[in-house]
């Protein structure tokens, strides 16, 4: 996070003063960098030469493209659209998109859940990925990094970025560090999932180095999403889990975490919904709610539960909804 991307096309200047105006307001997305650093391979082999953000350029960026999913559009329409309004602030001539040009709701899209069958089976299949010389210690690490996703709620992110001295071996609690909104937490573990991280750190040795990953990569560095994904798939088609473009993802067990808990508290999520929400390390409980309304419309019976102390969150449906 330190580097500065590098910049080719006209408008890299720019881009660069943009992303240090970014950095000292606090931000420290790694992907939101990695999308300006598109923008600019995309304007450097775009036929259009100018120093300016121009309206052709913009369009022809966010434009759609063949099998695309509007959240990754979005990202393009985000990412133009700050940049624009960045420019616009600094007293510099540049077109901003307006706001209604795409939107992707925050909390709009419908999150693939796992049963708690279907979980079991995908742990079982994680034991049973085979050994691979090339990376001799995945078929220890992916099953124990998958365990952690799922019993702690964490995100992909959070996972590969514990090091050592981020999880106590002896209270049970992790620390996760710098997560999404620039917030620390402190994330406490099931008593089981305890005793599998303490075999792992005796099995793989983790404990020399405090600030070594505990999750650690074949380069003994950070594993990467798309290698995750990779074995997750594995892991799916071991448990005879079907996988389609919907899903499930690594990210489904966090989302499978939320609902299960849901259904376990029944009449107590009302006390309780609030500390799923910490837990998780969402911004608000609207994060959270979204997971209360999933969980009445896969399990109809518990809306009775409920409603009667989250009314305010589950609402009527009318005759033109059904």
């Amino acid at each position: 996070m330190n580097d500065m991307p590098v910049f080719a096309s006209p408008l890299g200047g720019l881009l660069e003063q943009y992303i240090a105006h970014r950095r000292m307001r606090g931000y420290k997305s790694a992907g939101g960098e990695e999308d300006v650093r598109q923008f600019d391979v995309y304007a450097a082999a775009s036929p259009i030469t100018t120093d300016r953000l121009t309206k052709e350029l913009v369009e022809a960026y966010i434009a759609r493209r063949p099998g695309e999913k509007p959240s990754t559009q979005c990202h393009r329409v985000s990412t133009v659209r700050c940049f624009g309004k960045h420019l616009v602030r600094c007293g510099m001539d540049a077109y901003v998109l307006p706001n209604d040009v795409l939107t992707v709701s925050k909390y709009g899209f419908v999150p693939y859940v796992l049963s708690t069958e279907e979980v079991a089976r995908l742990m079982g299949a994680a034991d049973l990925l085979p050994y691979r010389a090339c990376s001799p210690q995945r078929h220890i690490v992916m099953p124990m990094m998958l365990r952690l996703i799922y019993g702690c709620g964490l995100r992909i992110s959070e996972a590969i970025k514990l090091r050592v001295e981020d999880v106590d071996l002896q209270t049970g609690v992790l620390l996760v560090r710098a997560a999404k909104f620039n917030k620390d937490r402190y994330v406490p573990m099931a008593q089981s999932l305890l005793q599998r991280c303490q075999n792992y750190a005796a099995r793989l040795a983790v404990g020399s180095n405090a600030k070594s990953p505990f999750l650690p990569s074949p380069a003994r560095g950070l594993y990467s999403k798309s290698t995750i994904g990779h074995a997750f798939r594995q892991c799916l088609v071991i448990a005879g889990i079907p996988h389609t473009d919907d899903g499930p993802t690594v990210h489904s067990l966090r989302h499978s975490f939320a609902v299960h808990n849901l259904v376990r508290w029944g009449m107590d999520v009302n006390a309780l919904l609030p500390y799923l929400s910490a837990y998780m390390g969402h911004e608000n409980l609207l994060g959270t709610e979204r997971y209360l309304r999933m969980t009445v419309e896969m399990f109809p019976e518990m809306r009775d539960r409920i409603s009667a102390g989250c009314s305010w969150i589950i609402p009527e449906v009318g005759c033109h909804e059904g």
